[in-house]
């Protein structure tokens, strides 16, 4: 039974309000977040127009299937639901503005119902309530009803005697100033923001059944689901057996047994592959992964799902490579990162690079002399025809647009940085910064500005040391033409300790450049703290593409811990003895202490040989005992 001192909602005037309010606390947040990832993501559609110059064999393939793995990124299951969630919204929306309110709040004014001015003496107000005596009292009413009942006549009979005592009586006044009313506090009115009849005998099986769908099915399927995709899945989309898998093979197999063969049988054995395609061999996955390495035709229902395999595997390798970044072996890192290129460009391990470039007979690139796109670039145009064997001048002219599109990163400069400090020293946490350029084919750069390659702090980099790296341009997306998804450049930041062969911080990517020549930073913190050991250590840095192959750099850096510049006894020596004639020298006389006399005879020339001699003393510092090695 409903409790009749609660009011309800049978006018639907309240709960819209309520059912959009407790829409915005889940859309506004949600929105916001979705809104900020995307603007935060990298654009994903090819802008050279390289696609509309060169369409590889199955290409209407490709391309669908680049569409649907955009596609799969917009239609996801939270995108449709927070749709949906709006468009909820919006029609309760319209619904509360095409309503009208029907219930109006009275409020007492004894004025306003006596029908006098608020200026009205007691003579006056008496006089008119008389008058509505004769008129309205419930023994003058008689017959003469008009258009109203008789217990609506009565009770506004009964409002006019109390606006007449809110006006005249004192007690009655005192309660109309003090809560509105002449008879005093009022009883508060609970709303509840639901019809009745959805509480009522009729109305609450309803409810109970919902709240038992919402508790005992929704909820726990919706925890069910999270928890299964987080147990099965990690953070970067591998699946939790795969990840075991590729695990278990570095730890008990030797790094250099780890050859390409091993990795794309891994790959071949992921359990994506089982869970997408149900019933394929790894034997058959294999195949499929060869088949688009070397660039072979098969069937157009083999065709898709060799390229659902190859879309899945780049996703595969990012995380092989995080598994791999906690053994710290380089050479494995490498392979990887190579085997990602390989995939982005279907060439097979070993093949030529120049295959990266359209209309290059895979015959004829392994007799070439040039092996490199470097070394192909630093050709003239008539040079490059004759060696690439290429006649065709349009075929020629969207060879050098691909050529063009293959960015070169450049090291300028590269060193250790304690934000704060001007040396690097031991225990400290410091910053590896790596000033470096982007350019592509053909493009001139004007020199390089050495105050450019300098860091100094401020109070943006103090607070945010790592603020730098967002600062450039993301680069443009590349066009891999047998790639099946799209793909944003990015270098792998590899900082190695060559003596040991092992990387000295997971690897960090790249993704950032400006490429009209400015030059760009970009900042690897050191996740340890440096060593206590004095002295000079040489590491490797390498920047690995994981587009093309070829577009590497590699560059020494040193890391110099240095002690602190300031010593206790420097301290104690830049606090001078006070002169005999100043009021501290004078305290300290009366307290025997140590006075100077003021040198005012002095030459400026002594004063030039005194300093002189005094900063030999302080650099006289015997720089042969630096000790200099490999990290």
């Amino acid at each position: 039974m409903s409790d009749s001192r609660y009011s309800y909602d049978e006018n639907a005037e309240a709960w819209p309000y309520f059912a959009m309010t407790l829409l915005s606390l889940v859309l506004v947040p949600t929105t916001f977040k979705r809104l900020t990832k995307i603007a935060r993501s990298p654009k994903e559609s090819v802008s050279s127009g390289l696609e509309s110059q060169y369409k590889p064999p199955s290409y209407d393939i490709i391309s669908k299937s680049r569409r649907k793995s955009k596609q799969g990124k917009i239609l996801t299951v939270t995108n449709v639901l927070l749709l949906l969630g709006w468009v909820i919204f919006f029609a309760v929306l319209y619904f509360v503005h095409s309503q009208e309110s029907t219930e109006e709040v009275q409020l007492f004014d004894p004025y306003e119902i006596l029908g006098i001015a608020y200026s009205a003496t007691e003579k006056e107000v008496k006089s008119k309530y008389r008058k509505l005596s004769l008129k309205f009292h419930p023994d003058k009413i008689g017959r003469n009803l008009g258009n109203n009942t008789r217990e609506e006549l009565e009770a506004q009979y009964v409002d006019m005697t109390k606006a007449y005592k809110a006006l005249t009586d004192e007690v009655t006044r005192k309660n109309y100033l003090e809560y509105g009313h002449p008879d005093g506090p009022q009883p508060t009115k609970q709303g509840v923001a639901l019809p009745k009849w959805l509480v009522d005998e009729k109305g609450s099986p309803l409810v109970i059944l919902s709240y038992a769908l919402l508790v005992g099915v929704a909820l726990p399927f919706v925890v069910w689901y999270w928890w299964s995709g987080t147990k099965q899945y990690t953070k970067n989309g591998l699946h939790t057996v795969t990840a075991a898998d590729i695990f278990e093979k570095f730890a008990k197999t030797e790094f250099d047994n780890i050859t390409d063969d091993v990795l794309l049988d891994l790959l071949a054995n992921a359990e994506e592959f089982k869970v997408l395609y149900p019933g394929m061999t790894p034997e058959e996955v294999r195949n499929h992964l060869e088949s688009y390495l070397n660039r072979e035709e098969e069937k157009l229902e083999d065709e898709v799902k060799k390229l659902g395999i190859v879309a899945r595997s780049k996703t595969i390798l990012d995380g092989m490579l995080d598994i791999a970044s906690s053994f710290k072996n380089v050479d494995l890192i490498k392979r990887i990162l190579l085997l990602s290129q390989l995939f982005t460009q279907a060439l097979p391990p070993g093949a030529n690079e120049l295959l990266q470039l359209p209309f290059i007979d895979k015959a004829k690139a392994e007799s070439l002399e040039i092996k490199t796109i470097k070394e192909l670039v630093a050709v003239s145009d008539d040079e490059q025809k004759k060696t690439l064997g290429i006649k065709s001048v349009e075929d020629f002219k969207i060879l050098k647009s691909f050529e063009s599109q293959i960015p070169q990163i450049e090291i300028l400069k590269a060193f250790f940085k304690v934000p704060g400090e001007q040396v690097v020293m031991p225990g400290s946490l410091a910053h590896l910064v790596i000033k470096y350029r982007v350019s592509y084919p053909g493009t001139k750069l004007p020199a390089v500005d050495p105050k450019d390659l300098e860091e100094e702090d401020d109070a943006e980099t103090l607070k945010k040391p790592l603020s730098t790296n967002n600062k450039a341009p993301l680069l443009e997306s590349i066009y891999a033409p047998y790639l099946p998804v799209y793909i944003q450049p990015r270098w792998n930041v590899l900082l190695i300790n060559p003596r040991e062969n092992k990387i000295v911080e997971p690897p960090t990517a790249i993704t950032r450049a400006y490429t009209d020549g400015k030059v760009s930073t970009f900042k690897v913190q050191l996740s340890a703290p440096l060593p206590d050991q004095l002295g000079r250590f040489r590491l490797l840095i390498e920047l690995r593409s994981n587009s093309f192959v070829g577009a590497d750099a590699m560059e020494s850096v040193y890391l110099e811990i240095s002690p602190p510049p300031t010593t206790e006894e420097e301290i104690e020596d830049d606090i001078s003895d006070p002169d005999e004639d100043s009021i501290a020298g004078a305290m300290a006389m009366m307290k025997g202490g140590k006075t100077k006399r003021r040198a005012i005879e002095d030459s400026d020339e002594d004063a030039d040989e005194s300093s002189e001699e005094e900063e030999d003393s302080d650099t006289d510092i015997n720089t042969d005992t630096e000790d200099e090695g490999d990290a």
